[in-house]
């Protein structure tokens, strides 16, 4: 769905622009990646392929002299893995057990292959997720704070995560407490409750983070090529979901969920440290022996093929300063033959911070702070990618160099010296990250989600030194082609379009504007239909429904002023409210001064800065410490505050002159009470209002807005009605965004027909476009 695009972590749909102002000088900033995967994820199990740069302070210690050459590696030390006893028991759970009595601690995972994300239902990403993160916040006989304190107790840790190709649950304790853990990890996984209270408080907790994220050039531009790399299947969708889709989930999509896809025979079960096999046999009859088999529809998902030409994605943000690039193509699934000349061949090319790839895009060009590829294989399929960003002007540059070097790699230039290097270091960093009963129950768990032979990690550093210059650059020819790739860039793509171009004639070149990216469409893009839909929507008109309507509406009016609002040219008021924030909440000061039909002025005192919001009638923008920002693409959202100011004062105003209808909806109750509703459609869109049916007064609205990361729904309260003049004015105000508080606010003062100088209103030659439609201002805040 189309998204506004914002210099803000929140929605101003919701609220003023300047609450959101307020979180975006105020919010730290936000470096977001998509979530990691399981522990049976070769990201949590297995060598990384990556290092990220570190920061040094580049002065050399007194006494020590730089050699220009690393130390050569020592000799292999032998290296034995411990073998695992394994069982299968009756209902189909696979259980395997690792014994190591150095230490009294052990180690256990549940794996459940059935319950990844890409089981998730159709259209509904985040199931899976959503499931796993409830999973430790409530059973039938305990609480959220009851498991947290159990598991707190005996000093364990218990967390369940969904990952691409499964969902994990861990538990860490020492040998004494087992026990308690494996009730615990056992009660957890079988007698989830879902309870409402929780959901609520994750869903908001997800949403937070999810406004953020979608805000993020780097975190849209991961989503965005994996859903271009990926296509219809389900490995390119986003494992936490969106923000559209976490709105939609009820109790009973996880509930679904777990009742169809957490089963047995489609688990395995891990011991690692201090237990025997016999010990660990008897745990996992006793906690898991009752959990009754199913049979789980386990189909393979589509996988996709590889791409047939180059095809680059343009993702437009005029007010970015850095690209994000991505680059890739469609890889192998990890039990192919080809991983491990493959997984050495990466991190040659990529796969570390001497790697190829970032000594020639940062050390020698200086074009980023990091550049790395990733080979990442999932259960049915995997992908190769390129990751790094640069500056604006050196994108086409950067990019290319990406290119050229992949073109490179493809050519089988590869050189002895750099395969010793990446031989050396997975087959020497293997040992030293299989030290903990975690990471050795992680190993055995992943031989077996993956049906990896038996043998795999006892040979793996063996069989990875024994990869041969021929098997690295047959493997370079095949998978490093640069004639079937996808290519996403984020960035202000006015800026190097043209030059992007005249470098890739031959290539598919699609754009997109930031604010209309849609990363559940194949095609990235939201559709209108999509885009516009509101959930204000209402039903057919009749004959009846309109006339009862128009009746609503103007008692309204008159309960509000009458023909006294009519009179009302200008209006002045100011207000202090509280913008609430999961990082903190917020108090700010607004004054605002309105000329009705369509003009506004407001200075928002963030205490370190003032922040001023202006709408012309045709034309709006925001006056940021940094400059001024033009925000017209988003104008019907400041002339929908500007409408229901006060509590519907330009309302009432175009209701009296005939210049909006409406059509009664029926009754609604709204905070606990009974109101009567209407839905009307204005300049600014469609909006359902609810009026108490004592006062006739305005008491709530419902609408959507644009955002950062899709349609969001948003709910007004007004109450505190006061005489101001021989007219009722709403004193307090609260805002809701996706069912939980945004912004509350009380007014201090209220000024009707003060005079106000034009100049107010006029636009300044120095406004800067913004990137897109910036964040819509409130309803209406008071």
């Amino acid at each position: 769905m189309k998204r506004a695009k914002s210099r803000s972590n929140f929605l101003f749909a919701a609220i003023l622009f300047a609450a959101a102002a307020a979180a975006t000088m105020f919010a730290p900033i936000a470096i977001a990646r998509p979530q990691a995967a399981p522990p049976v994820s070769r990201s949590e199990t297995e060598p990384s392929t990556s290092q990220k740069p570190q920061k040094a302070s580049g002065i050399v210690p007194p006494g020590v002299k730089l050699s220009p050459e690393m130390p050569a590696p020592g000799t292999p030390r032998p290296f034995e893995f411990p073998t695992a006893a394994t069982r299968t028991l009756p209902n189909g759970l696979r259980v395997f057990v690792v014994t190591d009595h150095r230490e009294p601690a052990v180690a256990a995972r549940l794996v459940i292959l059935s319950a990844g994300s890409i089981q998730d239902p159709a259209g509904m990403p985040g199931v899976a997720g959503m499931t796993a993160g409830l999973l430790t916040q409530g059973t039938a006989k305990r609480t959220a704070k009851e498991i947290a304190e159990a598991i707190d107790f005996v000093g364990g840790t218990l967390e369940a995560k969904a990952g691409r190709d499964a969902t994990t649950v861990t538990l860490d304790v020492v040998k004494k407490d087992l026990g308690v853990g494996m009730d615990l990890l056992s009660d957890v996984t079988l007698h989830p409750s879902f309870r409402a209270e929780e959901l609520d408080r994750q869903r908001q907790q997800l949403l937070s983070d999810l406004e953020v994220q979608y805000s993020d050039p780097n975190y849209l531009a991961t989503l965005a090529f994996a859903r271009t790399l990926y296509g219809d299947s389900p490995y390119g969708l986003p494992e936490a979901g969106t923000p559209a889709t976490i709105k939609k989930l009820q109790r009973e999509d996880f509930v679904k969920f777990h009742d169809a896809n957490y089963a047995p025979n489609q688990a395995v079960l891990g011991f690692a440290g201090d237990i025997t096999p016999d010990e660990a046999f008897a745990i996992a009859e006793k906690y898991f022996g009752a959990w009754p088999k199913l049979d789980v529809a386990a189909a393979a998902p589509h996988v996709p093929s590889s791409a047939t030409a180059t095809h680059v994605w343009l993702i437009d943000k005029p007010d970015a300063v850095q690209t994000q690039i991505r680059v890739g193509r469609i890889a192998i699934r990890r039990a192919d033959p080809d991983f491990l000349p493959l997984d050495v061949t990466n991190h040659i090319f990529g796969g570390s911070y001497n790697s190829r790839l970032n000594t020639e895009v940062r050390i020698k060009k200086g074009l980023t702070y990091g550049a790395s590829s990733a080979f990442t294989p999932h259960r049915y399929t995997g992908s190769l990618a390129v990751e790094t960003y640069t500056r604006t002007e050196a994108t086409v540059d950067a990019t290319k160099l990406v290119m050229d070097l992949l073109t490179g790699m493809s050519q089988g230039k590869i050189s002895q010296k750099e395969l010793d290097f990446a031989r050396d270091y997975l087959a020497g960093v293997y040992p030293i990250e299989t030290e903990t009963a975690a990471q050795v129950v992680d190993r055995v768990l992943t031989v077996a989600a993956f049906d990896l032979p038996a043998d795999y990690n006892q040979t793996y550093p063996v069989k990875v030194r024994a990869t041969s210059l021929e098997q690295v650059q047959a493997t370079a020819r095949k998978y490093f082609t640069t004639g079937d790739l996808d290519i996403v860039l984020v960035g202000n793509v006015g800026a190097f379009r043209d030059a992007l171009k005249k470098q890739f004639t031959g290539a598919e070149i699609t754009e997109i504007p930031f604010g209309e990216v849609d990363v559940l469409s194949p095609a990235l893009r939201a559709s209108k239909q999509s885009a516009t839909a509101s959930a204000a929507a209402a039903p057919a008109a009749t004959p009846e429904s309109l006339e009862r309507g128009k009746q609503i509406l103007l008692a309204a009016a008159q309960a509000a002023g009458g023909d006294a609002l009519q009179s009302v040219a200008t209006l002045g008021f100011s207000e202090n409210g509280t913008l609430h924030n999961p990082r903190g909440d917020r108090q700010l000061g607004v004054t605002w001064q309105v000329s009705y039909p369509d003009r506004s002025y407001g200075e928002v005192n963030l205490g370190p800065a003032t922040i001023v919001q202006v709408c012309d009638g045709k034309s709006s923008w925001l006056k940021f410490p940094d400059g001024i920002h033009d925000t017209t693409s988003m104008i019907d959202e400041f002339k929908r505050g500007i409408t229901l100011f006060g509590g519907g004062w330009g309302l009432y105003q175009q209701t009296l002159a005939g210049k909006i209808t409406g059509q009664a909806i029926g009754e609604e109750e709204i905070a606990g009470k009974k109101t009567l509703g209407v839905s009307i459609t204005g300049a600014f869109g469609a909006v359902k209002l609810y009026f108490d049916p004592s006062t006739h007064l305005l008491a709530a609205a419902r609408y959507q807005s644009v955002s950062d990361h899709g349609l969001s729904d948003n709910e007004q309260h007004w109450s505190d009605y006061r005489n101001v003049e021989g007219r009722q004015f709403a004193f307090t105000t609260d805002t809701y965004r996706d069912g939980a508080k945004l912004f509350e606010s009380t007014v201090q003062s209220v000024q009707i027909n003060p005079k106000l100088d034009d100049a107010l209103f006029a636009k300044p030659e120095a406004a800067s476009p913004a990137a897109g439609p910036a964040p819509a201002p409130a309803p209406a805040p008071k």
